[in-house]
């Protein structure tokens, strides 16, 4: 082989061996520079999906803030309601009163019906504590038993009865207005048992027999 020929072969070697440099230089730099880039952009992606999983977060535990507080104004609600309606049957069914209303040969009476805050979650009362459930609903429903029973005074059938009669209907209406009025106070005491504040507002209702408050 002459000297010429081996001296481009040479030549020819080192350009083949520089153009590998180069290119294994090349995809080592965009091998670099994009593993930088795919590492910022996995960080980027666990950062953005944290960022969600604190944004959830803040959304359950204002929901559950929001719940909290409704819970609360509904048990406060209903408390209210259920002390109003329990003042007006505690002085009809005082003795001198409750004599008068059963001697009363043509009584006007007027039902309440105005329980306009248990009515609003009727349909739903997962909104009340579970504690409580159960006496608020045993309350309500013999308080609109004893409104159908007062509206009935009013009908002309009523009108129609004898005074005897009359006088045995009414006294069944007190006995079940009692009987309202002993709901009403084991129902106040699992209201007041989850809002202890409330206990103070129900200071002027008596106690029937047997039925023991916590103060």
């Amino acid at each position: 082989m002459s000297e010429t020929l081996q001296t481009s072969l040479i030549e020819v070697a080192g350009t083949i061996l520089a153009a590998l440099l180069g290119a294994t230089a090349a995809v080592l730099t965009w091998y670099l520079t994009t593993r930088d880039e795919r590492r910022r952009a996995s960080d980027e992606l666990k950062r953005e999906a944290e960022r969600a999983r604190e944004e959830r977060q803040r959304v359950r535990d204002e929901e559950h803030f929001v719940r909290e507080q409704r819970v609360i104004d509904i048990v406060t609600a209903i408390h209210a309601e259920i002390c109003a309606t329990m003042r007006g049957i505690e002085l009809q069914t005082q003795p001198a009163e409750a004599a008068y209303f059963i001697e009363n040969e043509d009584p006007f009476v007027v039902a309440d019906d105005t329980d306009f805050v248990f009515a609003s979650i009727a349909g739903d009362l997962t909104i009340l504590p579970e504690t409580v459930i159960h006496e608020v609903v045993a309350y309500y429903k013999v308080a609109k038993q004893t409104n159908l029973l007062t509206a009935a005074i009013d009908r002309p059938a009523f009108r129609a009865q004898s005074i005897e009669e009359r006088k045995k209907f009414i006294a069944g209406l007190l006995d079940l207005a009692n009987v309202q009025r002993s709901l009403a106070v084991e129902a106040l005491v699992q209201l007041e048992d989850f809002r202890p504040a409330l206990r103070a507002k129900r200071l002027w209702l008596a106690v029937p027999p047997g039925v023991k408050l916590q103060g």
